[in-house]
């Protein structure tokens, strides 16, 4: 388990129960804010297909879709349809159901491990972490300056499963246009367990944090912004490494285009010590509506 509580939540998510050979049940407490976090039910359909797969075999690549928001009071039912068994490869597709409605949907791949050709860009030239304040710091600071109190705020400092040092600093009550990229380094508020399945599965659970954020703040506005609705629409994650996660490591993130109300955004998760360890992209609903 966790050191610390707030790294339990998520652990506690992955624990789905079986209720058949190929389907799987959550009937604990969502997290989210009005609707399930896109990043539980990810994690959750990787968790469901792991427990159909041989153990030589480690999650590659992710795609999926958001079909229809998570309702926040209601379990989940996991479908597992074992599309192929392979001898280097296997694949499966999740649906994730709630009142007999497919609320997500996603196929993974999964590979042995092979020796082969290596190549990497570099991770990006940017502060360490040491020398930043956190998020929770910064939020902090811009209260102070508009002479608010936490308690006004509960959404704005509610607690993180990880620790979050932002390089590139805003001001969520003076949204501005920025630069379409976002640094940000990042750490466990606890120690995750050496298991490379809950290892990408909580990767994938923190990856949807962020990701429509670097689109927002490429035209202006951010998840405090009046009449601003926003919503992840699918995600894709390509896991290169084994993984490491307790320990500083940078999420770095890049809007190429944001048009039709949606944002595009594409984040690569470099390890340390600058060894590429994950990918992934999404696109996600950016709709402001008329007063």
């Amino acid at each position: 388990m966790a050191d610390k509580p707030s790294l339990n939540r998520p652990l506690e998510l992955f624990n789905l129960e079986k209720v058949d050979r190929d389907i799987f049940s959550w009937n604990g407490k969502n997290v989210g804010y009005k609707r399930i976090f896109g990043g539980q039910v990810m994690a959750q359909t990787l968790i469901a297909a792991y427990k159909t797969v041989n153990v030589e075999h480690f999650a590659h690549s992710f795609h999926s879709y958001f079909i229809r928001p998570g309702n926040m009071e209601k379990p989940i039912t996991f479908t597992v349809d074992r599309i192929r068994d392979g001898k280097s490869f296997t694949t499966r597709s999740v649906k994730a159901i709630q009142d007999g409605e497919v609320i997500f949907n996603c196929s993974i791949s999964f590979q042995k491990r092979e020796k082969g050709f290596e190549h990497q860009v570099d991770m990006p030239d940017v502060p360490e972490p040491e020398t930043l304040k956190s998020e929770q710091e910064l939020r902090e600071d811009i209260l102070k300056e508009l002479k608010m109190k936490k308690e006004d705020m509960p959404m704005f400092f509610r607690q993180q499963e990880i620790e979050m040092r932002p390089v590139e600093k805003q001001n969520y009550f003076k949204p501005e246009r920025m630069p379409p990229y976002k640094n940000t380094w990042i750490k466990n508020e606890g120690k995750l367990p050496d298991d490379q399945v809950i290892q990408q599965a909580f990767l994938l659970y923190i990856s949807d944090m962020g990701l429509l954020g670097a689109a927002n703040n490429s035209v202006g506005v951010n998840f405090l912004t009046k009449n601003l609705q926003n919503a992840s629409l699918d995600h894709a994650m390509w896991f290169h490494r084994k993984l490491d996660l307790n320990g500083w490591f940078l999420y770095t993130i890049e809007s190429p285009i944001t048009r039709n109300a949606r944002g595009f955004s594409r984040g690569s998760i470099f390890s340390r010590d600058g060894k590429l360890i994950a990918s992934c992209t999404q696109e996600g609903l950016i709709r402001l509506w008329d007063d």
